[in-house]
C-alpha cells in the first residue's frame, strides 16, 4: 500500500505541463515568413480572424494606430524584402479583421 502510495505521488509530481508561449513574446523575426505567398495571408485576413489570432498568426505588429473616433486600430506590418508597410484594421467593438491591405 506505502508502494503504491510513493509510487502515485512520485508520478504525479514528476508529471509537468508544457511551456505556455506567451502572446505578446517577441516572434521569430522572420514569423511573417511562414507563408508561401502573399496570397495565403491574404486569404487568411479574408476569414475575419480575431486580433489575437492575428498576433498569434503575423506576430505583433511594428506599429498601431487607433482612429480617432475609438472605431478600429490598424495594425502596421513592415516587410524588410519589399521595403513597405501592410496594414490590418481591427474593428474595436468586435475585435476582428474588417479590412487589410497586404501586398
Amino acid at each position: 500500500m506505502k508502494r503504491s502510495l510513493l509510487i502515485l505521488l512520485l508520478l504525479h509530481f514528476s508529471c509537468t505541463k508544457p511551456p505556455v508561449k506567451p502572446v505578446d513574446s517577441i516572434p521569430d523575426p522572420d514569423i511573417i515568413q511562414w507563408h508561401n505567398s502573399d496570397y495565403t495571408v491574404w486569404k487568411f485576413l479574408e476569414k475575419h480572424p480575431s486580433e489575437k489570432l492575428v498576433i498569434e498568426t503575423l506576430g505583433p505588429a511594428d506599429s498601431v494606430w487607433v482612429d480617432e473616433k475609438m472605431e478600429f486600430k490598424v495594425l502596421y506590418y513592415f516587410i524588410q524584402n519589399l521595403q513597405d508597410y501592410n496594414t490590418v484594421e481591427i474593428n474595436l467593438t468586435t475585435g476582428n479583421t474588417t479590412g487589410f491591405e497586404w501586398d
